[in-house]
């Protein structure tokens, strides 16, 4: 776990590159990511439902991140299996969670790159 939390934490990042399918919100990862709300759908489709809402409401507070099916159970699965599913990966990543810290104070809260 630790590897993979050097591996992708480096530093806070405004701009993700890499995860496939998401509409990151503009603000994400400034110091208004605390305002931001990650959107997550149930596939392709709802996701279009939900970037078409964007048109309204504006892409600068609002992301969209679309699921594949049925998301892994953590509580029953292994490190390993957590370690090695793409979709849990790529949500540690757009949220910037970082492994072995708990998010239990406003401090560690504000690191986030979505507040919502």
């Amino acid at each position: 776990m630790e590897k993979m939390d050097k591996q992708c934490h480096k530093s806070k990042h405004s701009k993700l590159k890499g995860i496939p399918k998401l509409d990151d919100a503009n603000n994400a990862g400034t110091k208004n990511s605390s305002q931001c709300t990650l959107i997550l759908t149930e596939g392709d489709s709802a996701k279009t439902l939900a970037v078409a809402g964007l048109g309204v409401v504006g892409r600068d507070n609002y992301g969209v991140f679309p699921l594949r099916g049925k998301l892994l159970n953590v509580r029953e699965a292994s490190n390993k299996q957590i370690m090695e599913n793409a979709e849990i990966n790529a949500l540690i990543k757009i949220l910037g969670l970082q492994y072995k810290l708990k998010y239990e104070s406003a401090d560690t809260l504000k690191d986030l790159r979505y507040g919502k």
